[in-house]
């Protein structure tokens, strides 16, 4: 029994040793600060448990200290432990050290600290440790260690891989300790979600297989650098770091509007593709490097250029400017790129790649609503194209209802001549007239009495551009 509990000493102690080695190489490859580490510790009740006769916790403490005293210099380490100050409290998650330049000796006197207590809220530690990085914008790992799964009804699987999707940057490593198979699945699926290695800490085969991989895969890493410039500007664009297949997106991360800063990127080396998309041009236009190759300690630089050309579009009626809605479609299609609206007294701007566009102008302050189209606008690279859609300006028709002589509330439709269904209504008021704003052309009217529904109809009404046409329909 003796000589089977130093085995499992030896075992814990190699595999955190090998994850010790593995950060020294990546300090080592990189010659400068290697980047963010954060440990969550498990201090839930069952870590009083005992492997061989050793509580679970001892050999953690012991353990943990040697890999903090290995550590190499450079890095930034947090320390974030759960289950340690209550009893049967889902929430009991803690930071004990704030992410920051390493501390040795603050990092080990609180990991002797620790003393179990309670439940095991994987999920709730993760969310609040790694909703934290937001704001630090850098790769940062994780390594979870747990002697068993979630007991507060999480799915830390789940929401691992959520985190990452929402673009938060972070790797997880899983260290089960002791654990059963069903377990075993929810740290595995936890490892795997975030992009790591899960590691076994039961027997020595399968530790030393399992620290041998995490040694190949992670021990070392490269660095992708991308700016995104736009005529010459840099700019915040979206950066999908994908497999050379596309079927996975690896990283995903956002340049920066400074030229001194590309946004860098830690990879494994390898193979990857990486897609720059410009959210600030309505047609969304991505640039595309492939067979990108990330070698150990060394560093990729890509700029992904973007040129801008500018449409100009205004609106004019009698040779004054108005407010109107203006859409720009790609030459030919049915659904457009972007709309906006033009001012009182100014364009409607588009920032457009190079290309043919259709762009439609419409008046909505008219029943009728007009349309001026402008075919096959020609835009250039770095060019700026001013546009002018001329309405004719419309006319007016103000009519009165009379009964008795006196002013009275009636109905009033108007009607492209000889068509069903009328272009617009109104109601005359009992002392104003029913006005309507209309394209020049020739209307037909109907004006309906409500007190009787009698009506009167007034045929072929000319309206003429600027004019104003005057009827009185007396009941």
């Amino acid at each position: 029994m003796r000589n089977r509990a130093r085995t499992v000493w030896l075992l814990l102690s190699t595999s955190f040793f090998a994850i010790a080695m593995l950060l020294a190489g990546v300090a080592e490859a990189t010659k400068a600060p290697t980047g963010n580490l954060i440990f969550i510790l498990d201090g839930s009740g069952s870590m009083w448990g005992q492997v061989e006769g050793t509580a679970k916790i001892t050999i953690a403490k012991d353990v943990m200290s040697r890999l903090i005293n290995d550590l190499p210099q450079g890095l930034n380490v947090g320390l974030v432990a759960y289950g340690h100050q209550r009893k049967g409290d889902c929430r009991d998650v803690e930071e004990l050290v704030p992410l920051s330049e390493l501390n040795k000796e603050i990092l080990i006197r609180k990991i002797r600290e620790l003393n179990p207590k309670g439940k095991t809220p994987i999920t709730f530690s993760v969310q609040k440790t790694v909703e934290k990085l937001n704001a630090i914008g850098d790769e940062t790992t994780i390594i979870l260690v747990s002697d068993g799964k979630e007991t507060c009804g999480g799915d830390p699987c789940a929401l691992v891989m959520e985190l990452r999707q929402s673009g938060i940057r972070f790797i997880m490593h899983v260290i089960g300790f002791d654990v059963t198979d069903e377990e075993r699945s929810q740290l595995e699926c936890l490892a795997e979600a975030g992009g790591g290695i899960y590691y076994a800490a039961k027997n020595a085969g399968e530790f030393q297989v399992a620290a041998r991989k995490a040694v190949e895969e992670t021990q070392t890493v490269g660095f992708l650098e991308i700016t995104a410039l736009r005529d010459g500007k840099s700019l915040v664009a979206h950066v999908d770091v994908l497999t050379p297949d596309k079927k996975m997106r690896v990283v995903r991360a956002a340049t920066t509007t400074s030229l001194d800063k590309p946004v860098s990127i830690r990879l494994k080396p390898g193979s990857y593709i990486a897609q720059v998309t410009d959210t600030g041009l309505p047609d969304k236009p991505t640039v595309t490097f492939s067979d990108i190759e990330v070698e150990q300690g060394k560093t990729v630089a890509k700029t992904a250029e973007f040129t801008a050309s500018y449409l100009k579009v205004m609106a004019t009626k009698q040779g004054k400017p108005f407010r109107a809605h203006v859409w720009v479609y790609p030459e030919g299609e049915k659904s457009y790129l972007v709309q906006k609206d033009t001012g009182k007294d100014q364009p409607a701007v588009f920032q457009l790649l190079p290309g043919i566009y259709d762009v439609k102008v419409e008046d909505f302050s008219l029943p009728d609503k007009p349309v001026v189209n402008l075919k096959a606008v020609e835009i250039k690279s770095g060019e700026t194209v001013e546009k002018v859609a001329e309405f004719v300006g419309e006319g007016t028709l103000s009519l009165t209802a009379l009964k008795g002589g006196k002013l009275f509330r009636a109905h009033v439709r108007v009607y492209p001549e000889g068509e069903k269904s009328y272009l617009v209504q109104k109601d005359t008021g009992k002392d104003q007239p029913a006005v309507f704003q209309l394209l020049p052309g020739i209307y037909d009217v109907k004006v309906e009495d409500f007190t009787n529904r009698s009506i009167q109809e007034f045929k072929s009404v000319i309206i003429e551009s600027g004019k104003t046409k005057i009827i009185e329909a007396a009941f």
